[in-house]
């Protein structure tokens, strides 16, 4: 697959969440956009998995870190279709205002990966959200291009394209960034439907818990 890592970090946010170590997006700069993971694990095997395969087992695992874990975000990286070789889960807990992120793998290893750091916490989404076949299948048939590898990210969204803010299933590839601008034009996909809502302006965030 030809997309880079470097284009990708390059361009995007870091995810805003939880545990992953990364470094908290500049204000209004460079891409306001859903952004990849860091270094992800290869795939633990071909076919892969949806992001709902392994969600009751990361959700079990981030609750032994603490009892009142809430998923703020689901993402996955270099993914060549709807199902992949892992999955991220980024939960928080109000309580202790801190963050951490679990791993999911197809090969059914599920790892709390992240430091459980302290974080800023963000509104999270429903857990009846539909699979990321649904989001992907609706993205393509919007337009989508996902070239060699997509994107995925399920959070809470905030986009000057969208009247306000709200959930979204985004994918994005190589062919949604704006190498000039910075800008990352992702697909939002509405998780409760599976509708597909609007393309992105890549000016935008995800929109803090109030």
């Amino acid at each position: 697959m030809h997309i880079t890592r470097t284009f990708v970090l390059a361009t995007a946010l870091a995810v805003a969440a939880c545990g992953g170590g990364e470094t908290p997006p500049p204000s209004q700069g460079a891409a306001n956009a859903p952004a990849p993971i860091e270094a992800a694990p290869a795939p633990a095997s071909e076919e892969g998995i949806t992001a709902r395969a392994m969600l009751d087992a990361a959700l079990a695992e981030a609750r032994k870190w603490q009892p009142d874990a809430e998923l703020v975000t689901v993402t996955t990286s270099l993914a060549e279709g709807p199902r992949h070789g892992f999955w991220f889960y980024d939960v928080q807990s109000r309580a202790q205002g801190t963050c951490t992120r679990v791993r999911a793998l197809a090969n059914g290893g599920v790892t709390n990966v992240g430091a459980g750091e302290q974080c800023v916490l963000m509104k999270p989404v429903s857990l009846e959200f539909v699979d990321s076949p649904a989001a992907w299948e609706a993205a393509r048939a919007a337009g989508f291009d996902p070239g060699d590898s997509a994107q995925f990210g399920l959070r809470f969204q905030r986009d000057e394209a969208l009247q306000a803010p709200r959930e979204c299933w985004v994918l994005w590839s190589d062919a949604d960034g704006d190498g000039a601008s910075g800008a990352i034009r992702g697909w939002c996909v509405d998780p409760a439907t599976g509708q597909f809502v609007a393309r992105l302006s890549g000016k935008g965030r995800t929109e803090p818990l109030q």
